[in-house]
């Protein structure tokens, strides 16, 4: 590489850390980067105090390289490695500002704007209308923070008097309030913008916001709201505290999507130059991948409004302020601000009456929750989906979740509900995981016309069951003692039943008998029954389970089960795993009699379970841990695939009796 110059060998060496050939992205440029973001109205490109270490010139070339068209410049940074010269407009001489001139150039790249922080003796002495008079003869903006001063020199209304002057727009950023940063509140900023010309506008430097605790979502809405949001040192930061850490864009906290989606919606056009200060010896780290997923991103907003201008079904927007809530929800604030406060129970219920035409729809929700391991199904008519609702960093920040393709078969009035299926994970006393605290705080739902296909189904799904035997009724073909012989001498088959356990003697240990396949996803129905001689009963269906290997424990089964027990009827429960129940009841403790023939209907979906009992669905769970390892690294990610199995438990003499079992694989 040594006779490259150093710009490429940085774009090659990030490249290759990050995945991409060159062939790939040879062809990535041939998709004219800058043209497809022209097409949404952003300038997008780099803050060369990024290359701090290197050079203007080096961030020039850097830009140029990943298909950008902008370089905003910074005050004093050295303009080419190894030489003394800086960026400064006072100081520059007439030869290097041509030097400076001619690389951009050379690199069809344009200078939008520097960073520069005047002082107020500037202000006093001439320096600030100097610079001005810079930005005019350069065509470029200033990004700026100065001391806030009431009147005279310096203060805002001196300003704007320059902006509207030489015609130069002026941005005011943020820097750490614990630097003492005089914008680091967005108040602060709205507060000199208003009632001032158009040419006084806001910045946002989303890392420093973040680590500050601002919400940047929220920030970057009040000013686009107020017709002020102009500039951008962008990219995204792991968590929204002093600890925040930057990362490539879509890998933080920022709601990076949401306020992009945002800004498009309402037609903003900011300025938007990365800017990045976390392993400035790699300056192209965390840019390459942002610029990736910022072109992404253009590409799918504009695909979106030309997709939604061609379909004359339209967005339909719903607002917590409009809901019917029961089961003692409130909804907080107004407007779009109104926030459905208090889902804790499976009970409750938001629901909202509109109008809609026949179609497929996104359906994406504003929320905010802190948690692990929520969900909740959608309702539209007969038609359901249901969704793990993904955490936020706190109860404060809101952001947009697409919770899947719902269908709506006809046009007309329909009502759209939102019901929780399952609390989200908290630790409870023995410090296992346990669903027990809240659901989300919901802000709107949107319904987004697409073509897209549908990924809800109906509400009578059961009805289309097409189940084959998995039980003979007359031989154990199929199925296997878990334990060989040593489980096979506690089942028998009597009268079409399978019978586990005995009415003559205690059972000493867990017993099963298990199929001969392994099943992922499935629709299981079968009917069982209890002898016994009390409510001490104790059996259950297990699924997608394995045999366990450990020493003197290979009789035991390791997987869901659901529960044949008194005390809590149509329960999951995870066998030799997370030793608890999953998911919240839907219901309460159905009446059954365990002494007459019952029906239990498994339903596996990917990482959706639901069960009924007697035709009362009992269960809707949905595994938090199929994606992602459990925190208890013994467990690890829980499998979506295994056996089905018959249990009888330990324990006083029972039997457990099984018969018409059934299945149908789901494709």
């Amino acid at each position: 590489m040594k006779n490259m110059s150093h710009h490429l060998q940085l774009i090659l060496i990030m490249l290759f850390s990050f995945g991409a050939t060159a062939n790939g992205y040879a062809q990535n440029k041939k998709t004219n980067i800058a043209s497809d973001f022209d097409k949404v109205g952003w300038k997008v490109g780099i803050q060369s105090y990024t290359f701090t270490r290197y050079s203007l010139f080096d961030a020039i070339d850097a830009a140029a390289d990943l298909g950008l068209k902008y370089v905003e410049a910074t005050i004093w940074q050295t303009i080419e490695r190894g030489k003394e010269e800086r960026f400064n407009p006072w100081q520059m001489s007439e030869e290097t500002k041509q030097k400076i001139k001619n690389k951009c150039l050379e690199k069809d790249i344009t200078l939008t704007s520097f960073y520069c922080r005047p002082s107020k003796e500037d202000a006093e002495n001439g320096q600030t209308e100097k610079l001005f008079q810079f930005c005019k003869e350069w065509h470029i903006s200033l990004t700026t923070d100065p001391v806030r001063i009431a009147e005279g020199p310096g203060s805002m209304d001196f300003y704007d008097e320059l902006c509207q002057k030489y015609g130069v727009y002026m941005f005011l950023t943020n820097h750490p309030k614990a630097h003492g940063s005089p914008y680091w509140n967005p108040v602060d900023v709205l507060a000199d913008c208003k009632n001032r010309s158009k040419y006084i506008g806001a910045s946002v430097d989303v890392g420093h916001f973040m680590r500050d605790g601002t919400n940047v979502y929220e920030a970057v809405r009040s000013y686009t709201d107020a017709g002020r949001m102009y500039h951008f040192h962008f990219r995204d930061v792991d968590r929204c505290d002093k600890e925040g850490k930057d990362v490539a864009l879509g890998e933080g906290a920022a709601q990076i999507k949401e306020l992009l989606t945002y800004l498009y919606e309402k037609r903003a056009t900011p300025v938007i130059v990365f800017e990045y200060e976390r392993d400035q010896d790699e300056p192209l780290k965390y840019v390459t991948p942002s610029v990736g997923y910022l072109h992404q991103l253009s590409k799918e907003l504009f695909g979106n409004r030309k997709a939604k201008n061609s379909n004359k079904n339209e967005t339909v927007k719903l607002w917590a302020q409009n809901a019917r809530t029961e089961g003692g929800l409130k909804v907080y604030d107004k407007d779009t601000l109104a926030t459905i406060h208090g889902w804790n129970n499976t009970d409750q219920l938001i629901s909202w009456n509109t109008f809609s035409k026949k179609g497929n729809y996104i359906v994406r929700m504003k929320y905010a929750e802190p948690y692990q391991g929520s969900a909740l199904t959608v309702t539209a008519g007969q038609q359901q989906l249901a969704t793990l609702i993904q955490p936020t960093n706190n109860w404060n920040e809101y952001r947009e979740m697409d919770l899947g393709v719902i269908n709506i078969p006809v046009t007309g009035e329909i009502d759209i509900k939102l019901q929780g299926i399952q609390l989200s994970l908290a630790k409870d006393e023995k410090g296992r995981l346990v669903h027990k605290e809240a659901l989300p705080d919901v802000q709107c739902l949107s319904l987004i016309p697409t073509k897209e296909k549908a990924t809800s189904t109906p509400m009578d799904i059961l009805k289309g069951f097409k189940g084959k035997p998995l039980f003979n009724g007359k031989t154990f073909k199929g199925w296997t003692g878990n334990n060989g012989d040593n489980s096979m001498k506690w089942f028998r088959i009597e009268e079409g039943a399978i019978i586990g356990g005995s009415i003559e003697k205690d059972i000493p240990k867990n017993e099963f008998l298990r199929s001969d396949h392994e099943y992922s996803d499935f629709e299981l129905r079968l009917k069982f029954k209890i002898n016994c001689a009390d409510d001490s009963y104790n059996a259950g269906i297990q699924f997608r389970s394995q045999p366990q290997t450990e020493k003197n424990k290979e009789h035991e089964m390791i997987g869901y089960q659901a529960d044949i027990i008194s005390w809590k009827k149509g329960a999951l429960y995870d066998e030799q795993r997370r030793w608890d129940f999953l998911g919240t009841p839907l219901c309460k403790n159905p009446d059954y009699n365990p002494k007459e023939w019952n029906s239990y209907i498994i339903r596996c979906e990917g990482p959706r379970i639901r069960i009924w009992l007697n035709g009362t669905q009992t269960l809707d769970y949905i595994e938090p841990f199929s994606d992602c390892p459990h925190p208890d690294a013994q467990i690890g990610k829980i499998p979506l695939t295994g056996y089905i199995a018959l249990q009888i438990h330990e324990g006083k003499a029972c039997e457990a009796i099984y018969k018409d079992i059934e299945i149908e694989k789901i494709k």
